[in-house]
């Protein structure tokens, strides 16, 4: 007999639960450490896992250079002092290299979401060949990867923010820019490790600009218990983005609150 339903992905495995889970702790100990003191206890309590797997991953944590112990710390209730937990400032951290129609913007950010490194340049996108500008902003990303190694900053990969419609690594459309059907994805990368020889190639992602802002603004923009919104760009286009229930919506085509092209007066002007 023939079967309708829809096949099921494969199980998770023990790596992937692993991953899963050294991702909550992770996570954990940043909102926990932005509160007060994040400690092995308060984490359990927080992810609901027990404290002999959280204190397993917290020491893979801590072998890998993602969080940093830093002394005790006291409750004031009876047993023995925690010891307080933080997000490493050190090591591991991200690169976002952010393309639009008048400027490249590069910045490295720790794992606690901070800052640390930014670099932009001024530079007239519109019409220029897609390689070019891929390549230009290689340059200054390779530019600031040289200035977080100087802080012990090691970007582990890189978001790509481009102004079009993205899907699958490439750029679609990006009508301010002038660019079709443009593999980002590949063009940056190749220009980033032709740059830095003898490196590891960051992975790249890529992404539509108004899509990061949003989700910026929901993991670090202190909205609190606001998981649903619309996220509105403006600056020489129009984007938008919306999150429900703390996830980025994308809808049938990938492309949900692009707003940029949506007709108001059918009479008026493109």
């Amino acid at each position: 007999m023939k079967s309708y339903l829809t096949p099921l992905g494969s199980k998770a495995d023990k790596d992937t639960v692993r991953r899963h889970n050294l991702s909550l702790v992770l996570r954990a100990v940043r909102d926990e450490g932005e509160a007060g003191e994040a400690t092995r206890a308060g984490v359990s309590a927080r992810v609901g896992l027990t404290r002999a797997a959280v204190s397993s991953l917290v020491e893979q944590l801590l072998d890998s250079g993602f969080v940093t112990e830093s002394g005790k710390t006291f409750s004031g209730q009876a047993g023995r002092p925690g010891t307080a937990l933080k997000v490493a400032r050190t090591g591991p951290a991200g690169l976002g290299v952010e393309i639009n129609i008048d400027y490249v913007s590069v910045c490295v950010v720790d794992l606690a979401g901070t800052g640390r490194v930014r670099q932009t340049e001024h530079l007239d996108n519109r019409g220029a060949p897609p390689g070019e500008v891929l390549a230009r902003a290689a340059g200054i990303a390779a530019r600031t990867l040289d200035s977080a190694r100087e802080q012990d900053l090691f970007p582990v990969g890189t978001a790509l923010a481009l102004p079009g419609l993205v899907s699958g690594g490439s750029v679609r459309q990006a009508p301010n820019l002038g660019w079709n059907q443009v593999a980002a994805e590949d063009l940056f990368g190749e220009a980033l490790a032709g740059l830095r020889p003898g490196t590891a190639a960051l992975p790249v992602r890529s992404e539509n600009e108004a899509n990061l802002a949003a989700l910026a603004e929901l993991w670090f923009g202190g909205l609190g218990t606001v998981r649903s919104f619309l996220y509105l760009t403006g600056e020489i286009g129009v984007g938008g983005a919306l999150v429900l229930d703390g996830e980025l919506l994308r809808g049938a085509h990938g492309f949900a609150g692009e707003i940029g092209h949506v007709v108001v007066d059918p009479a008026g002007p493109e």
